[in-house]
């Protein structure tokens, strides 16, 4: 009876192993009309089981086109896409993959194998119709393994995303002497924040997979210096949908649409792989940022001493992050402890110098200069790319620094409202800067995109255009709220009381109304000045000597 069962699950497994394995096969009919804007002839799913292989033929084709780009699309886990033959130059493997094929003498049949041992996939499988006036992409292919590459390859660190195309081919020219009759543009389109659902993935791959839904949902990226790729900085659990349109020079009817790939810019496959603070020393140092932002933004002023320590421990971190990244190449526990480390050294020496000396409009420069870094990081976050001046490091720091200045120096005017005005500012970016890593928006990266720039080599060609969606409008409305509460409370507060405290050992003469607790409030001080002492009056009958 045992030896029945087991042969019974024996025979099973072995049955299910055999259907998961089996090969398909699917007859696709192109006859479809295209349009100038839709060259899609056909579009729809297909599941494909684990290690199983899917063959696809075509039928009905459309007498007006003269080639073909048949493309696939995954999930995360990779395809591989051959014709014909199963040789070197004749198969891609990937998440978005396609092939070219002409029309005459007739079609290839395509194959679509899944490597993934137990992961059953579904694809989106699309053939484009192109009639023979319009370029071919990637037909001007010279790195890519295929001779005609009409697909885009992404590749991404955790500071910037690479996209590369194969250069196209004008219908007229065999041989790829004249690549100026072709120019190519690339767009993208921001997928939801830290959404990672295949069904939000396909949806992002078909609004960007037409030249109709790329003029409705596709946003432009400029070129920075290659023609064929786009450098682009990278926003970790943000998933885009990268496409390159070639466009005949001779002809802008005449146009072809290359294979659209995305990119997270992680992996989310990986436990962690998305999280843009993987260690405890960064998250320890993210958390306590929203008690230290709400200390500054509500009662910075009041404890002016503690603010001076604390502006100058959060500049000396930046100073110092920047200048070890430029100097060792040390991971980021490490290069974050001795950040830390000299941050809290360099705020000891901005207090100190307060403590001895007492000058408020000194006091008060650093934390305009902060405010001037902030609104020259916001500038730059904002900027639109391709503005190749801006490439040049000494045009772009001469620029962020100018404007760093002006604004410190039109702050630092009105002391005693500016270091308010500061406290405030500083305090609720401070403040929001754990909600934006928790909901996962991206105003974090107005800081951390100026310390690319300045540490990472080559980001001087990289395109920030940050994605602004709804997590990112609620972080900017809660910055603005706390800003404006924090300045009107600290200012509500600090009403009547002379503008700055006594430093605790002065060395130098001061005078001594500038300071908390020295003198009587202002409105005692007018009220005995303007109060008059009445005097005796005197009459014949007053004696001499009274």
């Amino acid at each position: 009876m045992i030896k029945v069962n087991i042969l019974h699950v024996l025979l099973i497994f072995i049955l299910a192993r055999t259907i998961s394995c089996q090969n398909i096969s699917i007859t696709l009919p192109l006859n479809k009309t295209i349009s100038w804007g839709n060259r899609e002839i056909y579009g729809g799913f297909a599941n494909l089981n684990a290690s199983s292989t899917l063959q696809v033929d075509f039928t009905n084709v459309n007498k007006n086109i003269s080639y073909i780009i048949f493309q696939v699309h995954s999930h995360l886990h990779n395809v591989t896409l051959y014709n014909n033959t199963y040789i070197k130059g004749s198969y891609i493997s990937g998440t978005n993959v396609g092939l070219y094929s002409s029309i005459k003498p007739k079609l290839d049949t395509f194959y679509v194998y899944n490597p993934n041992v137990n992961i059953n996939l579904k694809l989106y499988l699309s053939v484009h119709g192109y009639e023979k006036s319009d370029p071919i992409p990637g037909g001007c292919n010279m790195e890519f393994p295929i001779p005609i590459s009409p697909f885009i390859q992404t590749s991404y660190n955790k500071d910037y995303i690479l996209v590369d195309a194969a250069a196209a081919r004008d219908s007229s020219d065999m041989i790829c002497n004249t690549l100026d009759k072709v120019v190519v543009f690339f767009y993208k389109m921001y997928l939801p924040e830290r959404n990672y659902d295949a069904d939000t993935y396909f949806d992002g791959i078909k609004n960007m997979i037409t030249m109709d839904a790329i003029d409705n949902f596709g946003e432009f990226i400029p070129e920075n210096g290659d023609r064929m790729r786009r450098m682009l900085s990278a926003y970790p659990g943000t998933g885009a949908v990268y496409v390159a349109v070639a466009i005949s020079t001779l002809n802008v009817s005449s146009y072809s649409v290359y294979v659209p790939t995305y990119s997270y810019a992680c992996s989310p496959l990986v436990d962690g792989g998305c999280e843009l603070l993987d260690d405890f020393l960064s998250q320890i140092l993210c958390a306590s940022l929203l008690f230290v932002g709400l200390f500054i933004c509500f009662f910075g002023h009041r404890f002016f001493k503690t603010e001076m320590f604390l502006v100058g421990l959060i500049s000396g971190v930046i100073i110092t992050y920047i200048f070890i990244s430029l100097t060792a190449d040390l991971d980021r526990p490490a290069l974050l402890g001795a950040s830390v480390l000299s941050g809290i050294c360099f705020g000891a020496i901005w207090l100190l110098f307060w403590w001895f000396y007492g000058i408020p409009l000194i006091a008060v420069l650093l934390s305009t200069l902060n405010v001037g870094f902030l609104f020259s990081a916001i500038i730059y976050y904002g900027l639109p790319g391709g503005l190749l001046a801006l490439q040049v490091d000494l045009n772009f720091w001469t620029l962020f620094v100018l404007v760093m200045l002006m604004t410190s120096l039109m702050l630092v005017s009105m002391t005693f409202l500016s270091n308010i005005l500061c406290c405030s500012i500083l305090g609720a970016y401070a403040t929001i800067f754990p909600f934006d890593y928790y909901l996962g928006s991206s105003l974090k990266y107005i800081i951390i995109n100026t310390v690319r720039r300045a540490v990472v080599p080559q980001f001087n060609k990289a395109i920030l255009s940050p994605p602004f969606e709804w997590r990112d409008a609620i972080i900017s409305l809660l910055w603005v709220a706390l800003a404006t509460s924090g300045f009107l409370f600290q200012h509500f507060q600090n009403r009547g009381r002379p503008p700055f405290p006594p430093p605790p050992r002065n060395i130098r003469p001061v005078p001594s109304h500038l300071y908390y607790g020295t003198t009587e409030s202002r409105r005692r001080r007018y009220e005995t000045a303007t109060t008059v002492i009445p005097t005796a009056i005197h009459t014949e009958r007053t004696p001499l000597l009274g």
